[in-house]
């Protein structure tokens, strides 16, 4: 199978290369003085006005047009703004040539501006704007599709879009954010055949009286620029599909509708289906309850009192089934010239089954525990929001934003656990009802043109109130306690235990900016602010005994009655940037004071401590687009009341947890060196990171184990937990086609204290990859790919190693102008020194038919045409290692109509 796949790989890439004799243009652009041009415009359009090919001078002025067909007459014009444009003709190309251009002064600015726009791409400042249509040929659904397609533009699987190595901030669309700028529900719903250009927004600020004043080089936004028909008018798409498979009927309907004018937009999404693809992820999710990046500097100390999920609500594909219901709607008004106001509402409800099976073995006692995981879980989310942005004058800016999330949260567990001869079935109901209010409230100030004030703040109210319960029941024979009757239950068989939580969070974090700007090229930022967060907790163990009656259990140590825990944080900051030649520096370095104070069982307990936290980032500007920054940073890391609660919490069936009053933040110091380079003249891009990271006082677990049972609680832990990261990556289009190469790897080493023995757990990761992907306008289309994984685990002595092969292939075949044949298919071949292996392939296809101009699209497609069952891949904890044999969505084949609106 192997060696069939290297030979289409092989086969593929022969074809595409000698489809014909091509030729190259190159030369240099200079004007009236012989200085060179950098980012002049170059063109060769073909008779039929096709683009043959573009090119965007160097620094040196030199350009190059290639992939230009034997024989063929082209018209080459050379655009730059502000100078007159020059067109020459090369009649029936029969080689390689070289022409160079001299440019004179004499078109006016407008003209250039408009000439510059016809680009496929064009560079002005910060910003790069590439015309879709030189890009795509009609083959497109969705806005990922085209962003696939543009150089220096990468998007992932989730929907993540990097420009030039940097993670995209947000999408708009019009200047207006999509959906708070999520780049996945862009990516996934905004329609091809509506965009026009594509514009990347660097060294980005909201506010644009920061700009400059911070380090917002790699912020990076995409804004959407719709084409004229789709402006003041309703524009989008209604489909719908009907199928069969794993045994049941499947349904798709999708309506999506957008509106866009200079005063009010609306976005409208719907999708309604069950053939496993969920419209709303957990990633999404956790992107939504949160707050996007605040304008100014970041707070070095930081609690984490998000909602925590005691279960995988959002699954993937990696699921039995999935049905998937979700309704969005967003909006934006431009009430007055000083005032702005955005909303979104956002429901979902998925549904979701999974089987895993898995083989634990602990890593203490080389236990093997064989569980079988059958799962349905349910969410069902509300998210809201209301914001409004005024702007009374230049010099102030005030922003307003209120959101309310509401979810549903469950799952049913059908578990078995076998091992040592035992064979156990525990049932399990997880659920919890959170609720959060999350307000911000900023303002931006221009005091003079040397005094720049900026006040950000957040409040945010939260409960939630999980609700867990466990059914153990070991077959043939009387039940002993679990955890060797830790917990003083009464005799039962089945042992019936629940565990019900409540936790309150208040927390409100607030800090003023000054900025006084020295010169143009230097400022000093000094910042004063406080964190404060006051939580409530109340937890209790009880048990259904063999008479359903209520067994509370009162011993105080498996209680938390209403724990309070309060956290502040003071901090006072001093921030000096400066730029001399191509280098920036900004040392900095924040003072705070810490204060943890708990009251529990009577008692009150007060925790003081002070840091000074250094931090420093040097950004040396190479090029245009081509960068090395050198980062460190140091953090303090502190932990919520679920930490400190010292009464026993049953996690799991096999997981007891108590709290910790004693424990302090984590200081974390961490040190980066990033490459970028982005080069438009040969479409070449290179990337490259290394990071190390150290972390002192860890929160670690310090676990005691009996068999599969184990109670933890956390500690401090005196030896550091450290982790190596590094990545390379290479690109380079050649004849439309885009290659590329990448190595990445990891190395880390975390402690622990397992039957108060200290445990080091080493893991060390590699990947290598190699891609290519073709970008032509008609015949065939490929994507081709293959990635090698090592991983290698030692965990306390107890070793674990495997090996994963990743091969992948897809293909767009356009069939005339009314068919389209897509394909792809992934062979994941996996192994390990434990003896598992598993190779699973996934073949998708589909068969799509339009007639030109027309509304309506038809489609005809097939997942999973293999049947595969199941995905293994291994897991290395610290306590056990865990081969996981995950089931997957079962074949599927629906017919889909869509009618263009």
């Amino acid at each position: 199978m192997k060696k069939n796949i290297l030979l289409l790989c092989a086969a593929l890439l022969c074809l595409s290369t000698s489809i014909a004799q091509n030729y190259k243009i190159t030369g240099t652009v200079v004007d009236s003085l012989g200085v060179p041009l950098q980012m002049a415009n170059v063109i060769a359009y073909q008779q039929d006005k096709n683009l043959g090919a573009f090119g965007i001078t160097n620094q040196e002025g030199k350009y190059k047009l290639e992939g230009l067909k034997q024989d063929s007459t082209y018209t080459i014009k050379v655009s730059f703004l502000g100078l007159k444009q020059i067109e020459e003709k090369v009649e029936k190309l029969q080689g390689d040539l070289v022409k160079n251009f001299m440019m004179m002064a004499g078109a006016d600015e407008l003209d250039a501006i408009n000439l510059t726009y016809q680009m496929p791409v064009s560079i002005k400042g910060d910003t790069i704007v590439y015309d879709a249509d030189s890009f795509t040929n009609g083959t497109e659904d969705k806005l990922g599709d085209v962003l696939q397609k543009l150089p220096g533009v990468e998007v992932n699987d989730d929907g993540d879009i990097t420009v030039e190595g940097q993670v995209v901030e947000k999408v708009q669309v019009e200047g207006k954010d999509f959906f708070e700028g999520d780049s996945r529900l862009a990516t996934k719903n905004i329609p091809a055949d509506a965009v026009s250009k594509v514009q990347v927004l660097k060294n980005y600020n909201n506010q644009s009286q920061l700009k400059g004043l911070g380090n917002d080089q790699d912020r990076y936004v995409i804004n959407i620029k719709l084409k004229e028909g789709k402006k003041k008018f309703w524009f989008g798409e209604a489909t719908v599909g009907a199928g069969y498979g794993g045994q049941a009927e499947r349904y798709l309907i999708q309506p999506k509708a957008f509106y866009y004018s200079e005063d009010f937009s609306v976005n409208i999404l719907t999708d309604f289906n069950n053939l496993g693809t969920p419209a709303f992820t957990g990633r999404d999710y956790f992107r939504f309850i949160g707050f996007n990046r605040r304008d100014t500097r970041q707070n070095n100390a930081s609690i984490n009192v998000n909602a925590a999920s005691t279960f995988n609500a959002f699954a993937t594909n990696r699921a039995l089934s999935i049905d998937s219901k979700f309704l969005a709607g967003n909006a934006s008004w431009k009430v007055s010239d000083k005032l702005d106001m955005s909303a979104f509402a956002i429901l979902s409800s998925t549904d979701t089954r999974t089987k895993v099976l898995n083989s634990n073995t602990f890593i203490d006692s080389g236990l093997v525990e064989e569980t079988d995981d059958r799962a349905l879980e349910r969410n069902q989310v509300g998210l809201f929001k209301l914001g409004a942005n005024y702007n009374p004058n230049s010099d102030l800016s005030i922003n307003y934003d209120g959101r309310f999330n509401i979810s549903d949260q469950s799952q049913v567990t059908d578990f078995t656990s076998s091992r040592s001869g035992d064979i156990e079935d525990i049932d399990q109901l997880n659920s919890q009802k959170p609720i959060s209010f999350n307000q911000s409230l900023n303002a931006y100030y221009t005091a003079g043109e040397r005094h720049i004030f900026a006040f950000e703040s957040q409040y945010l109210n939260q409960e939630e109130d999980p609700f867990y319960n466990a059914i153990r029941n070991i077959r043939d024979e009387q039940d002993p306690e679990p955890f060797n009757g830790a917990l003083g239950l009464e005799s039962a068989d089945p042992y019936n235990i629940n565990q019900e939580r409540f936790v309150n969070t208040n927390k409100i974090d607030a800090k003023l900016d000054y900025f006084y700007v020295l010169n143009k090229t230097s400022n000093i930022n000094f910042t004063l602010g406080s964190t404060v967060s006051q939580q409530n907790f109340s937890s209790d163990i009880f048990q259904i005994t063999d008479t359903d009656e209520r067994n509370e259990l009162q011993d105080p140590s498996l209680r938390n009655d209403n724990v309070q825990y309060n956290f502040t944080d003071l901090f006072a900051a001093v921030h000096y940037k400066f730029i001399t030649g191509k280098f920036t520096f900004t040392p900095g370095v924040t003072a705070h004071s810490f204060r943890t104070l708990d009251f529990q069982n009577d008692i009150e307990n007060v925790i003081e401590s002070q840091r000074l936290v250094p931090d420093l980032e040097v950004r040396y500007d190479i090029k245009s687009s081509q960068s090395l920054r050198l980062s460190y940073d140091q953090t303090v890391t502190f932990t919520d009341i679920d930490n400190y609660a010292e009464g026993i919490i049953f996690t799991n069936y096999n997981s007891l947890r108590s709290g910790n009053n004693q424990l302090e933040g984590s200081l974390n110091d961490r040190v980066s060196l990033r490459y970028n380079n982005f080069n438009m003249f040969n479409y070449t891009t290179i990337f490259g990171n290394i990071t190390y990271t150290k972390q002192r006082d860890a929160i670690q677990s310090q676990t005691q184990l009996d068999g599969i049972n184990q109670i933890s609680a956390p500690i401090n832990f005196g030896l550091p937990n450290e982790s190596l990261n590094g990545s390379l990556s290479y690109g380079k289009e050649i004849r439309k086609i885009q290659f590329g190469v990448s190595a990445s790897g990891s190395w880390s080493s975390r402690n622990n204290i397992i039957n108060n023995v200290e445990q080091e757990s080493i893991n060390i990761n590699q990947t290598y990859g190699a891609t290519a992907r073709s970008n032509f306008q008609k015949g065939i289309n490929f994507d081709l790919g293959y990635r090698l994984n090592f991983n290698d685990s030692d965990n306390g002595g107890f070793e674990n190693n495997s090996t994963t092969n990743v091969y992948s292939a897809g293909i767009d075949w356009q069939l005339g102008k009314r068919w389209l044949l897509r394909g792809s298919y992934d062979l994941n071949d996996f192994s390990s020194d434990n003896g598992q292996e598993n190779t699973f392939e996934f073949l998708d296809a589909s068969i799509r038919y339009q007639k030109p101009s027309s509304r309506w699209q038809y489609s005809l497609i097939a997942t999973n045409l293999l049947n595969a069952e199941v995905n293994v891949n291994n897991n290395f904890g610290q306590i056990a290692t865990s081969t996981t044999q995950t089931f997957v969505l079962p074949r599927y084949v629906y017919f889909q109509m869509r009618f263009d609106l």
